[in-house]
């Protein structure tokens, strides 16, 4: 008896199914990372620009603020506002030298003499 030919006719191509599932996969997380790495992108550019705007805004404010600090601290603002307001200020007053200390000087020595000094320890005992 001969055998029947037909026996494998109807078989299912599961190794050819499985190997399109694969690839449908594949391509399909890829075209989903490529999304989700695109829309970092964006993400990361408007973060970008709104901190770049921050640090333009924070130069401006800078720049004003340097601008204050110079008018007011120049000799001439200063004489103005203290001769404006010489009844609760007294205005502007003349500091003795012997008023002031100097930190970047060395202190002078008063006397040179040794006097006051008593020693310290004995020596050569």
């Amino acid at each position: 008896m001969s055998t029947n030919r037909r026996r494998h006719a109807n078989v299912v191509p599961l190794a050819s199914i499985l190997i399109w599932v694969i690839v449908c996969t594949f391509i399909g997380g890829a075209g989903l990372a490529y999304v989700s790495l695109k829309n970092d992108l964006y993400a990361g550019a408007n973060e970008i620009k709104k901190l770049e705007r921050d640090i333009e805004e924070v130069g401006v404010r800078i720049t004003v603020v340097r601008g204050e600090i110079q008018k007011l601290s120049s000799v001439d603002a200063l004489r103005r506002r203290y001769e404006s307001d010489k009844t609760r200020l007294g205005g502007l007053a003349e500091i003795a030298p012997d008023r002031i200390v100097w930190v970047d000087r060395p202190l002078q020595i008063a006397s040179s003499t040794t006097e006051g000094l008593q020693q310290a320890a004995n020596q050569g005992e």
